[in-house]
């Protein structure tokens, strides 16, 4: 076997050992790409989590660019799902059905529970949950999820007018214009900051993620208007 030099120390054993996993077989229909492809998929998933912990140590998108040779928008694109996913699902291995009531799970998890218990409790979930019998804590709750999904939407028309923005302060560079074309641009940013801090009230599970987006589109837009010299070809920067 070629010897694996540039791995760190260790790895090499492990990589040995997965592939030695694989099933071989003398006979001719054996289906070794796949088994190939398997453990690329294992280890997509493995880049992803990992991802999803650096999130959660507190990096930044920049910084996980950097940590994975890609650009910011593009760690963003491929990996957000996953960090959005996690902080939606209350930060457990373990998410829900999507698009499940949650009165239902709750029953669900009731009647799981009394299978399990020897006093044969029926509401050892849902005697947890003030909201369970407030119909004006659900309703309030439902009214957050709303609010939630509109400003999603909303953001969407924000991003585009941020980009039509970013194109015409570009365009506008070294005119009588560029000033102006300048703080239109950094006026799209601070409406998308302005969205996304609304955001974090509305979706506590991401909080801190929208509150970091909200963040970087207000220091670039103070960037902006102060004058600061900005590299013209990183469109990730306003995402």
């Amino acid at each position: 076997m070629v010897q694996l030099t540039w791995l760190r120390d260790g790895d090499e054993h492990v990589i040995i050992a997965v592939l030695d996993d694989l099933p071989r077989s003398a006979d001719a229909n054996a289906d070794l790409l796949a088994d190939a492809l398997y453990v690329r998929s294992l280890a997509d998933r493995l880049v992803r989590e990992a991802v999803v912990v650096e999130c959660e140590r507190g990096a930044s998108w920049a910084a996980i660019a950097e940590m994975t040779g890609v650009s910011r928008q593009a760690a963003h694109e491929r990996w957000s799902p996953a960090v959005e996913g996690w902080a939606l699902m209350g930060r457990k291995r373990t998410g829900i059905g999507a698009g499940t009531p949650s009165a239902e799970l709750a029953a669900n998890l009731d009647e799981w529970f009394a299978e399990l218990d020897h006093e044969g409790r029926t509401d050892a979930i849902t005697a947890t949950l003030p909201s369970y019998a407030d119909p004006a804590a659900r309703t309030a709750a439902q009214e957050k999820r709303e609010q939630a999904a509109q400003l999603r939407e909303q953001q969407e028309s924000l991003r585009q007018a941020a980009d039509e923005a970013y194109q015409a302060s570009m365009a506008a560079v070294g005119t009588a214009d560029a000033d102006h074309k300048r703080a239109a641009w950094a006026t799209a940013l601070l409406a998308r900051a302005s969205a996304y801090d609304q955001l974090a009230a509305a979706e506590a599970p991401l909080g801190r993620e929208h509150k970091r987006t909200a963040g970087t589109h207000r220091s670039l837009a103070h960037d902006l208007l102060s004058g600061k010299p900005l590299d013209p070809t990183p469109k990730e920067n306003h995402r």
